[in-house]
């Protein structure tokens, strides 16, 4: 594994490569406050048979902050910078992994650049929202909190990331670990910029990507964490009845989203891989 620093549309961006060029190559995006580092096990599975990119979304981790908050910290600005990426990497043709926002930048760029994306992996997202699981996610995203240590911290995110299925003390340090970033004042906060999460409580209750879910026409996998309250069952079986060739696969265990970190999770996204 390697970092670099690229910029993309015009902003520093920090990506995680796993795997050598040449390789079939992979794109994994995470989710809306979350960052590359939720890829390091999947991807570690990987690299010996592929070429593996995992950025930081601007605003996120060790990624440069947006000077137009409203105008760049939304898919279509996110798109155009991973459509950046791939022509600075040199990538004609790749997988796309998208956990929850990954998702939907996902399916914004394969709607730019269709020829481009081979398939389609969405982890627990899909083209509308459980209104109640937005309204949840609205209340503990943004702000500014201060904490005293990285503890406080775990504790957080332990109620927030219960869905993500992770299984022992050592991932939650880790997760912890890698949300945090130092203040001037010596304390604690999360990674991100808050005003990612603002621009995500004004705008998140008008999402409808059902126009662009249908219009994809490389093969798609949903995978649905079993407890999900974002994308549950209704949402899930309209995609069905919408693109019948989707695969779906259901993981036991979490709900929104699933960290892929598990062997069944992993074992699961080969295949997708193979389809």
């Amino acid at each position: 594994m390697r970092d670099h620093f690229v910029a993309l549309c015009g902003y520093e961006t920090r990506i995680r490569q796993w795997g050598a060029p040449g390789k079939p190559a992979i794109i994994m995006v995470h989710g809306l406050a979350r960052l590359s580092h939720d890829f390091d096990i999947l991807a570690s599975q990987l690299a010996d048979d592929y070429f593996i990119l995992c950025p930081d979304i601007i605003g996120r981790g060790y990624s440069a902050w947006a000077n137009n908050p409203e105008e760049e910290y939304v898919p279509a600005f996110y798109a155009r910078q991973m459509i950046e990426m791939m022509d600075h990497f040199n990538i004609d043709r790749c997988s796309w992994i998208g956990t929850s926002m990954g998702g939907i930048i996902g399916m914004a760029v394969t709607s730019m650049i269709p020829e481009r994306i081979e398939r389609l992996l969405l982890n627990d997202m899909g083209p509308e929202l459980a209104q109640e699981a937005v309204d949840r996610i609205k209340a503990y995203v943004g702000g500014t909190a201060e904490f005293a240590s990285i503890a406080e911290i775990e504790t957080v995110l332990r109620t927030i990331y219960g869905p993500f299925g992770l299984s022992n003390d050592a991932e939650w340090a880790e997760l912890a670990m890698n949300s945090a970033r130092r203040l001037p004042n010596g304390k604690f906060a999360m990674h991100y910029d808050s005003r990612v999460m603002d621009v995500f409580r004004d705008q998140i209750d008008d999402y409808d990507a059902w126009n662009i879910f249908n219009a994809i026409a490389c093969p798609v996998t949903l995978f649905s964490g079993a407890k999900s309250d974002l994308i549950p069952q209704k949402i899930v079986q309209k995609m069905q009845a919408a693109k019948p060739e989707m695969q779906v696969v259901s993981l036991e265990n979490c709900g929104h989203a699933p960290y892929l970190n598990t062997r069944t999770q992993i074992e699961a996204v080969k295949i997708f891989l193979k389809r």
